[in-house]
């Protein structure tokens, strides 16, 4: 599809797919523990935990040990390009989202890197800013934070991912009925 100069960008989200689906194999030793979902720019189908950027994913999650429980899932973010005569007819974002949280019911959101938080959140503010503030994404709390790719690039942002996870982690934690700044 040729994309017509100047044309916004528009954004497609996957169906979510698990990230450590061998947590649920018979004899795998998991903890029952919150769904989590993690939106983030990607390529549909592909492995989340594949090449740099996907081991520094795996390690993050592993270090809030994710990794032994079934219910940590993804959904890529992929670029739609809309030209003038033929516009995207697949459903909205937040039309995905709100369906994929229906599904899964995640106890929290992680907005990976600032064309995820953008999407979802419907804002156009910098990543630094969208990280600092409590979020909603369709009733569930959510958190953005950078990317693993960002990471990579710039290491120095580790440890404010770090307190991203931190902060996604009391969220997911936190009981259901618990008022959580941003979510009302």
């Amino acid at each position: 599809m040729a994309t017509v100069p100047g044309t916004p960008l528009a954004w497609r989200l996957q169906a979510p797919q698990p990230v450590y689906p061998a947590a649920n194999a018979p004899g795998m030793s998991t903890e029952a523990g919150p769904c989590w979902l993690l939106v983030a720019e990607g390529v549909a189908g592909a492995d989340p935990l594949a090449g740099d950027a996907g081991r520094l994913l795996d390690n993050m999650l592993r270090a809030l040990r994710l990794h032994q429980q079934p219910r940590v899932f993804l959904c890529w973010l992929t670029p739609l390009a809309a030209d003038a005569t033929h516009p995207p007819t697949t459903m909205s974002c937040t039309q995905t989202l709100a369906q994929a949280i229906a599904d899964i019911q995640p106890a929290v959101v992680l907005l990976m890197g600032r064309p995820a938080a953008r999407a979802v959140l419907g804002r156009s503010e910098p990543l630094g800013q969208l990280r600092s503030q409590a979020h909603n994404a369709c009733g569930v709390p959510a958190v953005a934070t950078y990317d693993a790719a960002y990471l990579l690039r710039a290491p120095g942002a580790k440890a404010g991912a770090w307190d991203d996870l931190c902060r996604a982690r009391a969220l997911a934690l936190a009981p259901p009925d618990t008022p959580h700044p941003g979510t009302r």
